[in-house]
């Protein structure tokens, strides 16, 4: 009869989150992680195949926690609502969402947040502001967008931190989404 561990598949993961909350990504290592549990790195490795399947693991957690982030109402506007989401996570778990978006773990912030594109997508089926758009142009209204909110994402996430307030960060993503939806209509005509 294989052994019990005393840790759970969750506990590794969210010991492994308030670790890189805490310290970044690049403190994570079996050794750090096996340390924080008080364990060996055995529990580790019975949960996860490697240390890239545990920080896959971490991106997705990164991932989903930013999507609740976004889904939170600030203006009343769902879409715009998204992109202030988006930045001020990258603010507040800066470490999370720098880490999710290094070199190494790119591919994996890419993979999974297709399904994050989706969801936003999705729940902006019949959205006011996009009416009398083509599927095409609300994908180049929402990817134009999201490159601004990206950028302003990884602005706020590296130090020295910015001193933006959440008023000036809803007041920029707002005008931004704004001027990017109302530009593409206006060049329509």
């Amino acid at each position: 009869m294989p052994p019990k561990f005393k840790f759970t598949k969750d506990q590794i993961l969210n010991t492994a989150l308030h670790l890189v909350r805490k310290k970044g990504w690049t403190a994570l290592s079996t050794r750090t992680l096996a340390s924080a549990l008080g364990t060996s790195a055995k529990p580790i490795y019975s949960f996860f195949k490697s240390m890239d399947d545990l920080e896959e693991a971490l991106v997705i957690e990164t991932l989903n926690l930013m999507y609740c982030r976004m889904r939170q109402p600030v203006t009343g506007d769902p879409w715009i609502d998204h992109g202030i989401g988006y930045v001020m996570f990258a603010r507040s778990d800066n470490h999370l969402f720098r880490g999710s978006n290094n070199e190494k773990n790119i591919r994996h912030f890419k993979h999974h947040g297709e399904g994050i594109w989706k969801k936003c997508t999705d729940s902006l089926a019949g959205y006011s502001g996009f009416a009398g758009l083509t599927p095409d142009e609300i994908y180049q209204v929402q990817l134009t967008r999201w490159l601004l909110c990206h950028g302003l994402a990884f602005q706020l996430s590296n130090p020295p931190p910015a001193t933006w307030d959440d008023d000036t960060i809803i007041k920029v993503v707002k005008d931004g989404s704004i001027a990017i939806l109302e530009g593409l209509k206006g060049q329509r005509t």
